[in-house]
This record gives structure tokens, C-alpha cells and sequence, in this order.
């Protein structure tokens, strides 16, 4: 259910662009079952929070707890299988978020690129101008489909800036030369009407039996892409590692070469002064005549700045990067254990409320799953702009729920009714007769 309510949002916001493109129903199919990749990764941990809630609600409104208790039951062992299922869930879900999850955002995003370039599909509608053709304007006055034949045919011909052309046809029919990428169209009985521009008295008119006119589409075929690049979202962990030792390998050369840059640059000046260094008779003369004005002086200190400063940016673009993959690294891990920390909430609350109907759980699931999903982009968030660590960043949401729910299994333990929906009830009628009175 979870997984088909956010296929919904996808399918509302994407289906009129794809039916628009003309996409056949594999390419559309796959376009959505790719989608699903992402979708599971978010359904699976709210799934399980809101399956343990109607579950434990069930057992608690059908007195079972009650009767499990009484004989002799303790409630951990009714968590404990609960708990030992979330944990081979969060090992599936690691396993999917490293090995399908990358490369079913990659082929995701190769498709969208592909399908975005595509033209739209010729579909012309009688006694409408049809503008998708660069260049080029259509008017027919009567489609036959089944038939592939127009009839009223106007084409406006902007191909050549100097000269106005207009084409006149009783009768046509329309190709698409998938090999040329040219659409084809086949003119019967009419007219060709040529002007110049600017100059109106150079005007042709011609008459033709049959033309055929060929005109230049590209993208009119979806064509697929392959590329090796990848972002953020479609790496594995152990790939966004690597790309970590590569920057800090960057990091490490920069820093080097703006030590270099200083040491010479400290060496030349002050080398008979400080003793920072060594330089030989030609070098030490160069130096000298460099400095041997103020302006000189300037422009070498500017050129200095300049590449220390580029080497800096770079660095601190390295740095940003890093934080970036971490971010992701950590939250293939954390999201997944959410699994076990939502049967520690969900239990607890499923015993107190005793109430296991679907709009209690699925309304109490949604609550805690974007409390938790809020502190998961905040801290998404802090971590890309280098405040907070991203470990602090991606598992702070699951210690602060994962302390509540140690809480609430131990005050669960103490059979404390959490909300009391007697009195609730209770207090709604009394409010509502209030404002009847």
C-alpha cells in the first residue's frame, strides 16, 4: 500500500510527459520500475513501523496481551521475534541499498536524460497548427489515421531566412525515415508559393502533381545512452569509497604544492636574511631583479595569492565532495536499521493505544516516520554545509528514536495506557454539544 501510494505521486507527475513523448509501453514500464528501486528503500522501514503498530494494536484491543501476561508471557519475548525479522530486514535493505539501488538510480537517470531529449510524437489534429518542427508550421484540414492520408495541406517553410515559401496540397501522406531521421512527406496536387524577402516583386509560383518534401527531425527515435559517470545516488558504498581516497589524494597534492609554492617564494626573498633555504647564484639573481620595484613586487604577490587561493577553493571543494559521499555512506546504513528502531517505537505504542485499525497505525506511522524523515534531511543538510558530522548527521534520528523507544517498551511493561481513547471520546462529545448549546 505504501509502495503504491508513492508510485502514485510519480505516476501523476510524470505520466502525461511520457504518453506526450510517444514512448512505447516497455520504455514506460521500465521507466516506473525503475522508480520503484528508490520507492522500496523508503517503503520497507515505513512499512514496518506501521505493520507493528496494527499488529501490537490488535493483539492489545483483543485483550491478548492481557491474556499473554496473565499467563506467565513476558512482553519481550513477544518483541523478540519481531526484532530478530526487523534485523534480516535491515541486512536485505543494506544489500539493496548497495547493490540495486545504484545502478537502478544510474539506468534511471540515462532514461530520464533520454526520454528529455526526445521529440514529442507528430500528432497532427484537423484545423490545427502544429508548430513541433523547427522551422516549419502545418496546417491540415482533415486527418484520416487509419488511412495515412491529409487532406487541406498548408506548410509554412522557414528553412531559409531570405525566402518566405508556403506549400499548398490537396492531398499528402506523412513518413518518418527513422535511418535519415527525416520526416517524408508525400504531396499531391498543389502549389508552391516563394517570395524574397525584402524584396516582394520576386515572386514564384509553381504547380506540382506530386513532391516530395524531406525534412530534418532529430530526437523524433528515443535513443539510449550509456555513461560510465555517476553521481552521488547511483555509487555503492565501497565506490564512494574509493572516490573518498582519490580526493584525499588530491588534498594531500594540493597541500603539497602550495607548500612548495611558499618555500621557494620565502627562499628567494629571504634566503641571505632568514637561512629559510638554498638557491643557487642564478636563481638569487632572478629574485633580485623581480623585486627590483615596488610594482614588480605587487604583481608577483598577486600572482602568488592567485595560485595559492585556486589551490584553496579546489581543496575546499574536495573537502565538500567528501562530506557529500560520507552523508550517503552513512545513510545506506541508517535508514535500513530504522527497520529495528521502528519495532522498538511501534510496539510500545501499538500495546498503549490498543487500537489495531489501519487509520490508527497507518496515521500514527505516518506521524513518526516524518518526524524521523525530517531529522534525516536536517541533518542531511547540516552535514553538506560541514556543521555536523555525517555519522552524527545520519544517525542522530535513529538514537533519539531509538531512546524513545527503549522508553516506551519499558513503560509498556508497566501496562500504562498511553492514550486514553475513552476519554477522548468523551471529551470530543462533550466539545461538540458545547458548540451545539
Amino acid at each position: 500500500m505504501i509502495t503504491f501510494v508513492f508510485l502514485l505521486n510519480v505516476l501523476f507527475r510524470d505520466l502525461g510527459r511520457l504518453l506526450g513523448k510517444g514512448l512505447p509501453t516497455g520504455v514506460i514500464l521500465e521507466f516506473f520500475i525503475l522508480n520503484l528501486a528508490w520507492i522500496l528503500a523508503l517503503a520497507v522501514p515505513m512499512s514496518v513501523l506501521v505493520a507493528t503498530l496494527m499488529a501490537f494494536g490488535r493483539l492489545s484491543s483483543d485483550n491478548e496481551i492481557s491474556a499473554l501476561r496473565a499467563g506467565g508471557v513476558h512482553l519481550y519475548r513477544l518483541i523478540l521475534p519481531v526484532l530478530i525479522v526487523a534485523g534480516f530486514l535491515t541486512v536485505g535493505m543494506e544489500r539493496f541499498n548497495n547493490g540495486v539501488l545504484p545502478d537502478a538510480n544510474h539506468r534511471f537517470r540515462l532514461l530520464y536524460l533520454d526520454i528529455s531529449k526526445k521529440r514529442p510524437t507528430l500528432t497532427l489534429e484537423s484545423n490545427v497548427f502544429f508548430d513541433e518542427i523547427p522551422n516549419y508550421s502545418l496546417l491540415v484540414h482533415n486527418v484520416k489515421e487509419k488511412e495515412n492520408i491529409l487532406e487541406g495541406i498548408i506548410i509554412d517553410d522557414r528553412s531559409d531566412p531570405k525566402i518566405n515559401k508556403t506549400i499548398i496540397a490537396e492531398k499528402g501522406k506523412l513518413f518518418f525515415s527513422p535511418e535519415r531521421e527525416k520526416l517524408v512527406l508525400n504531396l499531391f496536387n498543389g502549389e508552391v508559393h516563394q517570395v524574397e524577402q525584402g524584396n516582394p516583386e520576386n515572386y514564384r509560383r509553381v504547380k506540382f502533381e506530386r513532391q516530395d518534401l524531406f525534412i530534418s527531425v532529430s530526437n523524433m527515435e528515443l535513443e539510449r545512452s550509456n555513461s560510465e559517470h555517476r553521481g552521488e545516488r547511483e555509487k555503492s558504498a565501497g565506490m564512494m569509497r574509493e572516490d573518498i581516497r582519490k580526493y584525499m589524494e588530491d588534498i594531500h597534492n594540493r597541500e603539497d604544492r602550495i607548500r612548495d609554492i611558499v618555500r621557494k617564494d620565502m627562499d628567494g626573498t629571504f634566503s641571505e636574511n632568514v637561512g629559510m633555504g638554498s638557491i643557487d647564484e642564478k636563481e638569487e639573481e632572478s629574485y633580485r631583479l623581480k623585486f627590483s620595484s615596488e610594482k614588480e613586487k605587487y604583481h608577483n604577490i598577486q600572482n602568488l595569492y592567485q595560485r595559492i587561493d585556486g589551490d584553496v577553493r579546489a581543496i575546499q571543494g574536495y573537502q565538500r565532495a567528501i562530506s557529500a559521499l560520507k552523508v550517503e555512506i552513512q545513510k545506506k546504513y541508517s535508514i535500513p536499521v530504522a527497520c529495528i528502531i521502528f519495532v522498538l517505537i511501534g510496539a510500545p505504542l501499538g500495546i498503549m493505544t490498543r487500537q489495531g485499525g489501519l487509520a490508527v497505525g497507518g496515521g500514527m506511522g505516518l506521524v513518526f516516520f516524518l518526524i524521523y524523515w525530517t531529522f534525516l534531511i536536517g541533518g542531511e543538510q547540516l552535514a553538506d554545509r560541514r556543521i555536523v558530522g555525517p555519522a552524527v548527521a545520519m544517525w542522530t534520528p535513529n538514537v533519539l528514536v531509538g531512546i524513545g523507544g527503549i522508553y516506551l517498551v519499558l513503560r509498556s511493561f508497566r501496562e500504562t495506557t498511553f492514550i486514553h481513547w475513552e476519554h477522548m471520546g468523551r471529551r470530543f462529545r462533550r466539545w461538540v454539544l458545547r458548540r451545539k448549546s
